[in-house]
């Protein structure tokens, strides 16, 4: 009876997409949680219930609109710029480190490559997120705020909203050019701030113009800010597309596009 031998080939089964998804979002969890990255974990996750406690030493008085003012920066401020920084660096982090050559080829497709990265990436997003979500509903109710608990469940839903649209942005510009953090700048002023202020139609273009909406259900924020939440469905549904197609677009990008470490590092 013949046996195999060491020597011969073994048919190994191809790597299924959950099998990947697995896999990579092992080795996201690993090198976002070793020793050296906890101290600006612990950063990220305090910051900004840090800074809402800050106005029950300060004013109590003022607390309430400082508090209110802290949810509305973290979700419309805080939270695309940290997106742009994590997911627009989904490509561009593995190809200055001169790995993106390791993964691509694996048995899996550029496109399926790009997603399954971006998800990991994305998910790890949503969990600082909703931490940190978490934490200033605690605060919230700590000041006496009875109206956080109640609009805790909203916020942990916009939440996942936001990082889902400023994460596939971030990711399609981080593919678009190596300075993805300026073209984020530009994308934020000209069309958040701008467009995003302009009273027509074109402001759809915002994804910021959309979480107001969701945002003006809570009755604290729709009263101080005199937001409204008309076009609610409209909102959502833009919020649910504008990221799956914007993920596509990217893999498509990074499907036809040939990135190399060495023409990176001497751009």
């Amino acid at each position: 009876m013949r046996t195999p031998s060491s020597n011969e080939d073994v048919i190994r089964p191809l790597p299924t997409f959950l099998g990947a998804v697995s896999g990579l979002w092992l080795l996201t969890w690993r090198r976002r949680l070793a020793w050296r990255q906890l101290p600006a974990l612990l950063a990220t996750v305090l910051a900004v219930p840090l800074l809402a406690c800050l106005a029950a030493f300060s004013r109590p008085e003022h607390a309430p609109r400082f508090y209110q003012w802290v949810v509305v920066s973290y979700l419309q401020v805080a939270l695309p710029l940290y997106c742009l920084s994590v997911l627009g660096d989904v490509v561009r982090g593995e190809l200055q480190t001169n790995t993106l050559v390791f993964l691509a080829t694996r048995p899996l497709s550029r496109a399926r490559l790009f997603v399954v990265k971006f998800l990991c990436e994305m998910a790890w997003v949503q969990v600082l997120g909703v931490a940190c979500t978490l934490l200033l509903v605690g605060v919230g109710l700590a000041q006496g705020m009875r109206e956080a608990a109640s609009m805790a469940p909203l916020l942990l839903a916009i939440q996942v909203l936001a990082v889902a649209a400023y994460g596939a942005l971030s990711s399609l510009l981080g593919l678009v050019h190596r300075r993805f953090l300026v073209l984020g700048a530009i994308y934020g002023l000209v069309v958040e701030v701008g467009i995003g202020q302009i009273p027509t139609n074109i402001n759809n273009l915002s994804i910021n113009c959309h979480l107001r909406t969701l945002l003006a259900h809570v009755a604290s924020l729709s009263d101080a800010y005199d937001w409204s939440p008309d076009g609610t469905y409209t909102s959502l549904l833009i919020l649910l597309v504008a990221p799956v197609v914007m993920v596509a677009v990217a893999a498509l990008l990074f499907t036809w596009r040939e990135y190399h470490y060495t023409e990176e590092m001497h751009r």
